[in-house]
């Protein structure tokens, strides 16, 4: 497949803010660092990944004496001691370049280690973190962040789109999910989207990302008023995801005789990703309340990144199905359509298609029957800056509302 270069999204904001679509990392990232003449670089990488494949090792041997440090390993959901290690080791070896590569984890660690290296006095503790972030809002107000001054890569191998936010999450010691970076701040300079790499997440790992991919194009899409250009790119990118992960799942069934239809249709689903979260950021419209009970029933009761879609996109949509009645039937159309189905509302399509890819759709199967956790991720979620706010969810026990359809 052809590699392509482009810009990230299109917005002043990433103007010499790249991605490569179909990248080859061992080739794409060094031709990169020569061209930014980068001296000193951290590698951030997936443990796993480091060893079950060859891949980091490769990559160090193409870079050779330029590679400084190299952490291996980042806890689910971010935790801010790994940021703050992350930010130290940039801060030791003077890094000019961070490398990373890895799921949402990783590239919101990196992210946010950046971030805040350029805008709080290193070395900086959990409190300095804290401090930064205006608390109701759990994020970090614009006027206190400054550009990154250590140049980032970031090549994905999850479908969570971390990588073309700008905006991070990271996990305080409490369980508290918060928010780093601006809509202008905290991108990083060069994403590869290199299918190989990407091949090497267990499928377990990866189609819950791709549900989560799903996830930020059915919320977006589903914002009232939401029309146009924003509805076009949710739109195409959901038909690429339900396409993509639908040809992921029978490829690995195939094995190795099914690798090519594998590699495309990991390339589909990433351009889905690209798409829905180009509806976002470029036409400003916001995913809701999936993502923001997703986000603490990750960082309060520990449920993987995506199986968090799994669970909780269904029962929100069956929950606001008569806010834009529109949008849902327009979305049920495409998953009918693309998959052959004959639903009849979009909360049970999304949840047939889960369990079609073998993931979990309840509480219980993710092992959350705690009612004091439950109750915990309710009043978190009323707080998360993606989808928390008042005009959204009016009460601790309308989240309980949702998240007892599910138990």
């Amino acid at each position: 497949m052809e590699s392509k270069r482009v810009q990230q999204l299109p917005t002043p904001s990433r103007t010499d803010h790249y991605a490569i679509i179909n990248s080859h990392v061992l080739s794409d990232i060094p031709a990169e660092l020569a061209s930014w003449s980068s001296q000193s670089v951290l590698i951030v990488a997936s443990a796993a990944l480091n060893s079950n494949h060859s891949i980091i090792r490769d990559l160090k041997a193409k870079l050779g004496p330029i590679v400084k440090d190299e952490k291996l390993g980042v806890g689910s959901h971010t935790p801010y001691e790994d940021v703050i290690d992350i930010s130290r080791r940039i801060h030791a070896i003077h890094a000019d370049t961070v490398v990373c590569i890895g799921s949402c984890s990783y590239s919101d660690a990196c992210k946010t280690a950046c971030l805040l290296c350029a805008s709080l006095p290193t070395p900086f503790t959990e409190a300095d973190m804290e401090a930064l972030v205006d608390q109701e809002k759990g994020l970090t107000p614009p006027e206190k962040l400054q550009l990154l001054r250590t140049k980032l890569i970031l090549v994905p191998t999850t479908l969570s789109a971390s990588e073309w936010n700008a905006v991070s999450s990271a996990t305080n010691s409490r369980g508290k999910k918060q928010h780093f970076g601006s809509l202008e701040v905290g991108a990083p300079d060069l994403i590869c989207l290199d299918p190989d790499v990407a091949a090497t997440t267990p499928e377990a790992v990866w189609l819950p990302s791709g549900v989560r991919g799903i996830d930020h194009c059915v919320e977006v899409r589903c914002n009232v008023g939401c029309t146009g250009a924003a509805a076009e790119l949710t739109e195409r990118g959901l038909r690429e995801l339900l396409g993509g992960l639908s040809a992921y799942k029978s490829a690995k069934e195939q094995g190795e005789a099914g690798r090519e239809r594998l590699l495309k249709g990991i390339t589909d689903c990433q351009l889905g990703v690209r798409d829905a979260m180009t509806a976002m950021l470029v036409h400003g419209w916001r995913v809701g309340i999936s993502h923001a009970i997703g986000h603490q029933l990750g960082s309060v009761a520990g449920v993987m990144h995506g199986v968090t879609s799994c669970v909780m996109l269904a029962p929100v949509l069956k929950h606001t199905e008569t806010w834009n009645p529109e949008a849902q039937k327009i979305l049920l159309d495409i998953f009918n359509e693309v998959l052959g189905w004959n639903e009849t509302t979009l909360g049970e399509a999304m949840r047939k298609f889960v369990k079609m890819l073998g993931l979990p759709t309840t509480l219980s199967e993710v092992g959350v029957t705690d009612e004091k956790t439950i109750e915990t991720v309710a009043e978190y979620t009323l707080t998360d800056v993606w989808g928390g706010e008042k005009r959204l969810l009016n009460s601790k026990e309308e989240v309980m509302e949702i998240l007892n359809m599910v138990r």
